[in-house]
Order: structure tokens, then C-alpha cells, then sequence
């Protein structure tokens, strides 16, 4: 009788520990998971607004928009796993040849290629398959804004020149000159103090 009131009595603390335990350590431990899964939610936010960007601004590589997003990859595709890892080794082969445009022959074919190898890396990091001719050339960019974007910059440098004095065309200028008689003192050529004598 004695040694099953003890095995109740232990088991009846045992409970009540756990339930003890339980209500003061599992609303901490969700919160815990929550804020992790929160924070993974967040992170993987921030990777793919970094795609999208690369993604939408693919057609307009020398946009803000586009530059900004480069350079965000090494500070977002920071995990180390091979997926993110292969997405910041095409991005360092990318920028280097951006570095060295002037002198990598064939730069700007090179940088097609490696841009398209970066969003193929960046889409399989974050669940996307892409090919890369879709990745190239599988843009919306119309012609119109190719031949505003031509025409600004053409506006520009012409303009530029205009202010330089390096083009072309020239500002016309206007000098203005105020010339004004010399000044003679009357008197002195009349020989006398006041106005000259011409009466008869």
C-alpha cells in the first residue's frame, strides 16, 4: 500500500513538473521558432526582391536599380550552402569583367553570358529554373524606349560638348562694349577759364 502511494505520489509530481515546465517554457519555445521562421521568411524576402530586381532590369543593365541589386548579392546569398555559393562565384565573374570592360576582349558578350549564368544560379538557389537563352533573350524591351534612351544620351553629349567648347557648334556670344568719347577739358583748348569768345 505504502510503495503505491509513493510510485502515485512521484508520478503525481512527475506531472506536475512537466505541466510546470510546460506552461512556462512552451510559450517561449514558439516564440523562439516563430521569430526563427520569421527571420528565415524575411531573409529569403530580401534574396528574391534582389532576383526580381536582376530579373525586371535585365534589358536595362546600367539602370540604378540593376547596379544596386549587384551589389546586395554578397550581403543577401550569404548562406553556406553550394546553391548560394555558386550564386556569388557567378557574380564575381561577372564583376570582373565589368571591372575590366575596356580591356576584356569581347566584353560585352562575355557579360551576357555571365549575367545569364548569375540569374540561372540565383533562380536555382530560390526554387527557379531558367535556361539561359530565356535568361538572355527572353526580355520585353521596346523599341521605343531604345530609341528615347539613345536620343537622351545623344542630347546629353551634345549638349556636354556645346559647354566644353568641344563640338561642333558653338554658343554664340555676344560682346557688348561701352566705349564712351574720350574726355576733353574745353578749357584748356580755348585758353581761358569760361567758354570760348565766338561772338562777332
Amino acid at each position: 500500500m505504502e510503495n503505491s502511494t509513493i510510485v502515485l505520489g512521484s508520478i503525481g509530481l512527475l506531472l506536475s513538473a512537466i505541466t510546470v515546465f510546460a506552461i512556462f517554457y512552451g510559450p517561449i519555445a514558439a516564440l523562439k521558432v516563430q521569430r526563427k521562421l520569421d527571420d528565415q521568411r524575411e531573409t529569403k524576402s530580401r534574396k528574391l526582391y534582389v532576383f526580381k530586381t536582376l530579373m525586371s532590369n535585365r534589358a536595362l543593365r546600367l539602370s540604378p536599380p540593376y547596379v544596386q541589386s549587384l551589389n546586395l548579392i554578397d550581403i543577401e546569398f550569404t548562406a553556406e550552402n553550394q546553391a548560394e555559393q555558386a550564386v556569388r562565384d557567378a557574380w564575381k565573374e561577372l564583376m570582373d569583367v565589368y571591372s575590366n570592360f575596356k580591356s576584356t576582349p569581347n566584353a560585352e558578350e562575355k557579360a551576357n553570358d555571365l549575367n545569364a549564368a548569375l540569374l540561372a544560379a540565383m533562380g536555382r538557389s530560390l526554387g527557379y529554373e531558367f535556361d539561359k537563352v530565356t535568361l538572355k533573350k527572353g526580355c520585353y524591351y521596346p523599341e521605343w524606349f531604345v530609341n528615347i534612351e539613345t536620343e537622351q544620351h545623344a542630347l546629353r553629349r551634345q549638349f556636354l560638348e556645346l559647354l566644353d567648347g568641344t563640338g561642333k557648334r558653338k554658343i554664340p556670344i555676344a560682346l557688348f562694349e561701352q566705349r564712351f568719347p574720350d574726355l576733353v577739358d574745353r578749357g584748356a583748348t580755348t585758353g581761358g577759364d569760361g567758354p570760348a569768345d565766338t561772338g562777332a
